[in-house]
């Protein structure tokens, strides 16, 4: 072996201990921050989704990053995290009652109630054919029914239960990314543009790539959560219109089951309308039914290409199963970090396809 040939090989072994001992510190460093993964990322999201805010207000403050950023905390704090500590107390009282409703309706024999024969001759008819033909199933639907709702309260009271024995993690945890939400806000256009240098790629795809994922973020941010809240305010308001049971946790499940494939929030309103029609309330489960169907419903068809509108050519299907893996793999964080892994994926193989592959861009603006 020639002294050349040595040299080589000396520096190769060196290079690869130096990378490996570089990989193993690294690797050590970044599981420090493993135990705040919830925190750091719930910030990131907030951050990315009020950061135009965040800049109006800056610009109120004359420029006084630290001032700004103060008071965004502040907001989302009032604004997002008082109100959700809340909902959940609210939900939990709110289950309670309708599981106690439910049980004492089915228990006296009330559940079913058949209407005026004299003033609905026909829905008096047909209710009074299926209760005949329920009456050899009766003690087993009751029993199905009890079950059922009784499975319902358990489970949310169980999550419940979970949240408040460890209610002050949660409130250690909210206030890391408080502090984390501070930073990212003053220090969140410096910290990318030290990201953006530390990627091995031209500053032009790198300035491609940041606007790609920027685009599809917006699109799964603005566009599917901005749709689920709205519904949800719209539930809750028909809901506490109508005098309902349990308004904030039904309108809240209405929201949510925007993202529940194919039924999405019928999955909600119909059986609320049906529970109306089975116990009497023929005006309400009209109202109801007519109220879900044009305007509710509705939003997703309207709103949602608005929100979405130019921002994306991202399929429908992937989004829906990306927040549906992201569900199953993360939780609750899910949601939210679902739709921002397959945008970061959708941007990374747009990089690949018009460097490696030579093609033209699929995303547009």
């Amino acid at each position: 072996m020639s002294p050349n040939q040595a040299a080589d090989i000396k520096k190769v072994v060196v290079s690869l201990v130096t990378a490996g001992i570089a990989g193993v510190i690294l690797l050590a460093g970044l599981s420090l921050f493993v135990p705040f993964f919830e925190p750091i990322t719930w910030a990131i999201i907030l951050a990315l989704f009020f950061y135009p805010v965040f800049k109006r207000i800056k610009k109120v403050c004359r420029g006084s990053g630290n001032l700004a950023a103060l008071i965004m905390c502040i907001l989302i704090m009032l604004f997002i995290i008082v109100p959700v500590f809340t909902l959940l107390g609210s939900l939990t009282g709110e289950v309670v009652r309708v599981y106690e409703q439910v049980q004492e309706k089915v228990q006296s024999g009330e559940f079913w109630v058949i209407p005026d024969k004299s003033k609905y001759p026909r829905l008096h008819k047909g209710v009074t054919r299926g209760l005949k033909l329920m009456d050899t199933h009766e003690q087993k639907i009751k029993e199905s029914i009890i079950d059922f709702s009784k499975k319902i309260g358990e489970f949310v009271l169980k999550k419940a239960t979970v949240i408040f024995k460890n209610l002050a993690n949660i409130v250690f945890k909210a206030a890391i990314m408080l502090v984390i939400l501070y930073y990212l806000f003053r220090d969140g256009q410096h910290m990318l543009e030290t990201f953006k240098d530390l990627l091995p790629l031209p500053r032009q795809d790198v300035e491609r790539f940041t606007s790609l994922t920027h685009d599809v973020l917006s699109a799964t941010l603005y566009g599917n959560f901005l749709t689920a809240f709205i519904q949800a305010g719209a539930g809750i308001f028909i809901l506490w219109i109508l005098d309902f049971t349990a308004p904030i946790f039904w309108g809240t499940l209405i929201g949510l089951a925007t993202f529940v494939p194919m039924i999405g929030t019928a999955a909600v309103w119909l059986p609320a309308t049906i529970f109306l029609f089975a116990t009497g309330d023929y005006l309400k489960g009209a109202i109801l039914l007519m109220y879900s169907v044009v305007v509710i419903s509705q939003i997703d068809y309207f709103l949602r290409p608005i929100f979405i509108s130019g921002k994306t050519q991202l399929h429908s299907l992937f989004l829906l199963l990306s927040i549906i893996g992201g569900l199953n793999v993360f939780g609750l964080l899910g949601l939210v970090l679902g739709p921002i892994l397959l945008a970061l994926c959708m941007a990374i193989l747009e990089t690949y396809r018009m460097n490696l592959l030579g093609r033209s861009a699929l995303i547009t603006k």
